[in-house]
């Protein structure tokens, strides 16, 4: 029998980056301070570390999936560099009332939905009782409960929460 992996799911904006409102390229992504040192420790503690993240900007038109993937990708260039990476990256493009015909629709995969971490808990194997999400809002944390994830309310400093966290894990 396989073990199943145990992981750290972080939204993205407001948890690894400034939120300035649909960030979508490198020109308007800031790291949050002690982010990628909070990474690095959860990925030396053999978590898989998977991103989950709402990204309307798609359905209203203002970038592509394209540039999400290419801003994804961008930041695991960066964390390469300190020897560790984001292992995945799930995203909801869509909405329910904003957007095209493509995007404009109930997803199962929108937060607070739990369809992101139903897909990565599928793709990863992962063990729910083993992991953790850490978020901003209300809507992380609903999706935590949902998916029956234990939940962290992201403050001020993601290394000392994740620190805390995962010492007990």
């Amino acid at each position: 029998m396989q073990l199943k992996n145990k992981a750290l799911f972080l939204d993205r904006d407001g948890v690894i980056n400034k939120n300035f409102g649909y960030v979508f390229s490198m020109k308007n992504f800031v790291w949050l301070k002690n982010v990628k040192k909070a990474i690095k420790y959860a990925y030396i503690k053999k978590y898989l570390i998977i991103v989950v993240t709402n990204q309307s900007g798609v359905a209203r038109g203002y970038y592509s999936e394209n540039d999400i993937r290419k801003l994804h990708s961008e930041m695991n260039k960066q964390l390469k560099k300190i020897n560790c990476k984001i292992h995945d990256f799930f995203y909801c493009p869509y909405h329910p009332k904003h957007g095209n015909k493509k995007y404009k629709k109930d997803s199962f995969l929108r937060k607070p939905n739990p369809g992101m971490i139903f897909k990565a808990v599928s793709k990863w194997n992962i063990d729910l009782n083993k992991s953790l999400m850490i978020g901003d809002k209300k809507i992380d944390m609903i999706t935590a409960k949902r998916s029956n994830l234990k939940f962290i309310k992201k403050k001020y400093n993601l290394l000392k929460e994740v620190k805390k966290s995962l010492k007990f894990r």
